[in-house]
């Protein structure tokens, strides 16, 4: 793992040198069941050849209606309008009927979620935009259409961030949440590790060493022009922006001992929080800003802890597993998924604060690293079991296991605070 105890005594000590659409087969319990609405979505209405909006906006569209959680998408039969009888015909709660046209550079898209009558609901909609903005449209619909059947909208427009080396250094990429849309932000030519998402989803702070040290930069989500967040401190890595504020958590040391500290965006304000002379290191704000969490050794092997903001009131959260790491909240502050050792391979644990109880979420190889989805259904996390590291996402129970990244090596997952 990348942010553990043992390799930030590495990073303390060195720097290292340097589709179609898809057939989608979600899993769905009992209690989703009863609450899912089936819809029908036919090719949309219109002239352009459909290759020309299938891959960048219908094959996403559909991906994204499938899991969401809310919608379960109807086989429908051939050449049958949108309309009363394709309801009938597809057993549909929904239709979205589609119109696409060009004007100009620019693509028109008409959507109009029809009942099982075939009648209007309240939901119609028009988008436009160029080529390039096909998929991101497909996004914005599917979060319209999950927020008008459950008051809340998806999360088909929040991000990845993560670190890769496909560029020949590991420098910090981007994606969207089903792994479309992969593009670098960084480019140091130097190892760039360990992104994190402020929560308005518009910067990004990481650790860097274009120096041939550790530190901490921060950047906008589109890239561009970055600037260093100056510490003094001789070790600056695992930074997390507050949910609330403009400070950011980290990992930093003065004279060889890991401790967490907390500093403003503009490197004023250092603060230590941390004093024991165990190894501290990987910070996580929760929800609301008012506790992190933390790896400490100081029980004699790593464990998550917690404290008050200002580095008061420490708790020890997690005892099942002899290595526990990289903790991360859900967004409602009710769990903590984090990186457990279990007969001897690392793999993701979720526990619930309140009661204590955990469980593991298992797979083939080393699995760490989790991040919560912003709607707190879905975790990405890092796993070398493809026999390179990769990037994959999963339901909370594990189920709907789909690997976003393949080309290079790729870890540091973060995802977006906010989904829309």
């Amino acid at each position: 793992m990348k942010r553990t105890i043992a390799s930030l005594v590495l990073l303390f000590s060195a720097a290292l040198p340097l589709a179609a659409q898809t057939q989608v087969q979600t899993t769905i319990n009992a209690n989703q069941a009863a609450q899912i609405a089936r819809i029908a979505v036919p090719r949309p209405d219109t002239t352009l050849p459909l290759e020309t909006i299938n891959a960048p906006f219908f094959a996403p569209l559909t991906r994204d209606l499938a899991y969401s959680g809310v919608f379960a998408i109807a086989p429908i039969p051939p050449n049958i309008p949108a309309g009363a009888d394709l309801a009938k015909a597809a057993g549909a709660q929904f239709v979205l009927s589609l119109k696409i046209n060009q004007e100009g550079q620019d693509y028109v898209i008409d959507a109009r979620l029809l009942d099982a009558t075939g009648a209007p609901t309240q939901f119609a909609q028009r988008y436009r935009g160029g080529a390039a903005a096909l998929p991101r449209m497909a996004h914005m619909l599917g979060n319209d259409l999950v927020r008008t059947i459950n008051g809340k909208p998806g999360i088909f427009l929040s991000t990845i961030g993560f670190a890769s080396d496909r560029s020949g250094y590991f420098e910090i990429w981007l994606m969207d949440w089903d792994g479309t849309n992969q593009r670098q932000i960084t480019r140091h030519n130097a190892l760039s590790i360990l992104p994190s998402l402020s929560a308005d989803n518009e910067r990004m702070v990481y650790t860097s060493f274009a120096r041939g040290t550790s530190d901490m930069y921060i950047i906008s989500r589109r890239g561009g022009a970055r600037t260093r967040v100056p510490t003094g401190l001789n070790l600056n890595t695992s930074a997390t922006f507050s949910p609330i504020s403009n400070d950011i958590a980290f990992v930093g040391s003065v004279a060889g001992n890991p401790d967490i500290y907390v500093v403003k965006d503009d490197g004023s304000n250092l603060r230590r929080l941390t004093h024991d002379s165990s190894i501290e290191s990987t910070p996580e704000w929760s929800p609301n800003g008012r506790q992190i969490s933390f790896t400490s050794g100081r029980s004699g092997s790593p464990q998550i802890y917690t404290m008050d903001a200002e580095g008061s009131n420490v708790q020890r959260i997690s005892f099942e597993g002899e290595w526990n790491d990289d903790a991360t909240w859900s967004p409602d502050g009710s769990q903590i998924a984090y990186t457990s050792r279990v007969n001897g391979r690392f793999q993701i644990r979720v526990a619930d604060l309140a009661t204590h109880q955990s469980r593991i979420l298992a797979g083939e190889g080393s699995n760490e690293q989790p991040t919560w989805s912003p709607d707190g259904k879905w975790i990405a996390f890092q796993s070398n079991r493809s026999g390179s590291w990769q990037i994959y996402r999963m339901r909370v129970d594990g189920t709907d296991l789909l690997q976003l990244t393949f080309n290079g090596e790729n870890k540091d997952p973060d995802w977006s605070k906010k989904g829309d």
